[in-house]
């Protein structure tokens, strides 16, 4: 069974605030688990705002932790972007009370309080800082990557946080769990294929013709086994009864088609009842050969289309697909 794990080379603090010695506080980590369900809420968040649902992802936020400094500082930008400047300043002086020295917090509260003074001069800063502030709110890459859009040109980039770091972990994770099952996959395939290539081996016999192909084995007569109408010849019985005699024993799945050829008056296509009726017949012959109940073979009309063969002799026949189980 496929597991997931937590790579050896991701520190343990991806899921634990970093502790600081600059003068910022220094809070007792929170338990695993909740520190997860917050960056899982914020990622969330992210995802609903790359979609442009901005009060969806005030109201996922609303449900994290309301003191984590990567749910505050979303909420600022979320905020900002709505118009609503002085909610975006509260969210981010709140950030500032926990980390004095937050660069995106102390860019995010410049361009609003440029935003807010007067005068000619001002009025160009206001223009230039909300074309700023907005843009940088609403990148999405921005949001996606969790990354300060807010600092100066200036400003010094902060270290990945809690949240990105959780979202990459779990992105690498999800990486490993999908290159595992292909793995799998790939492993199942081959083991089926080197199945069928097996069993094609084993039923092989004068005037049975076994291919084995995507995991089962598709057998063609050499020679038609019926007579113009729904008749076993003797060849037909005969080649119907060794096949049997080699499925007897094996956990197999078995499909039986019925063929009919195309000759003038008749449907050209959809079946016909007369196909059906030498798939059951074959199928009685199977059974009685392999000593396998009925139920254990699956009959069926093949089109007219479908026919294996370019004469009207050899098309008297069935084809049968056998699949290990």
């Amino acid at each position: 069974m496929t597991t997931s794990r937590i790579p050896a080379d991701v520190p343990s603090e991806a899921f634990r605030p970093a502790d600081r010695n600059d003068g910022e506080r220094v809070d007792t980590p929170p338990p695993a688990a909740d520190s997860l369900r917050t960056a899982l809420l914020v990622s969330r968040a992210r995802t609903a705002a790359r979609s442009g649902d901005l009060d969806g992802a005030v109201r996922l936020l609303h449900d994290a932790d309301d003191a984590h400094r990567d749910v505050l500082d979303l909420l600022a930008r979320l905020h900002a972007q709505r118009g609503e400047l002085a909610r975006a300043a509260e969210y981010w002086r709140r950030v500032q009370e926990q980390h004095p020295r937050d660069p995106a917090a102390a860019a995010g509260l410049a361009r609003i309080d440029r935003l807010g003074r007067r005068g000619p001069r001002s009025a160009l800063a206001r223009h230039r800082a909300g074309t700023a502030l907005a843009a940088a709110v609403c990148a999405v890459a921005a949001i996606t990557a969790g990354t300060v859009a807010l600092t100066d040109a200036r400003g010094d980039r902060p270290a990945p946080s809690q949240t990105d770091r959780a979202e990459r972990l779990a992105e690498r994770l999800d990486a490993e769990r999908r290159a595992q099952q292909a793995q799998d996959r790939a492993r199942e395939a081959e083991r089926r294929a080197e199945a069928a290539r097996a069993l094609a081996d084993a039923l092989r016999a004068p005037g049975i013709a076994p291919v084995a192909q995507d995991g089962s084995v598709e057998v063609a007569f050499a020679d038609g086994l019926f007579s113009e109408g729904a008749e076993l010849t003797p060849v037909g019985a005969e080649r119907l009864a060794v096949l049997g005699e080699r499925l007897a024993g094996r956990t197999v799945r078995v499909e039986i088609y019925g063929q009919t050829a195309t000759v003038p008056g008749a449907p050209t296509s959809g079946g016909s009842v007369l196909s059906l009726w030498r798939a059951l017949i074959a199928a009685r012959e199977l059974s009685t050969a392999a000593d396998k109940p009925l139920t254990a073979f699956t009959t069926a009309s093949a089109d007219q289309r479908d026919a294996p063969f370019a004469g009207v002799a050899r098309n008297r026949t069935v084809t049968v697909v056998i699949t290990p189980v």
